[in-house]
């Protein structure tokens, strides 16, 4: 899990020293972030770095790439109020099993995509 110094700090995980920085946070993001650092483990710090190191080169805009014709298939499926039930059923496993308030902004994100993806395989 977390793994900590003598001296109850965090231990290191790389030569790199970090400064002290702060960031003003609401409350409940400051919780949703503990939250999601402590699922995976680690500290908000490396959590916030991994986050950023992940996206490198963010960006708002990006060149749509051509779409290869032979590659892309496209599924109709269509559902039933049934199946729609087990996919909703299916759904809050999933969310469950994220293990986040239902306030945090990653479930919320999650749900919308969830969401999402189930209208689009009703449609």
């Amino acid at each position: 899990m977390l793994k900590r110094d003598i001296q109850g700090k965090f231990a290191l995980h790389d030569d790199d020293y970090r400064q002290v920085r702060s960031v003003r946070l609401t409350d409940e993001t400051w919780k949703a972030l503990g939250i999601a650092a402590e699922c995976l483990g680690m500290s908000r710090a490396d959590y916030l770095e991994k986050v950023i190191k992940g996206n490198v080169n963010p960006s708002n805009t990006r060149e749509k790439e051509p779409i290869d014709q032979a590659k892309a298939t496209v599924v109709e499926l269509a559902t039933t109020p049934r199946q729609e039930a087990t996919l909703l059923t299916l759904r809050d496993q999933v969310l469950r099993q994220l293990k986040l308030g239902k306030q945090a902004p990653s479930y919320k994100a999650a749900l919308k995509a969830l969401n999402y993806f189930i209208a689009a395989l009703s449609s």
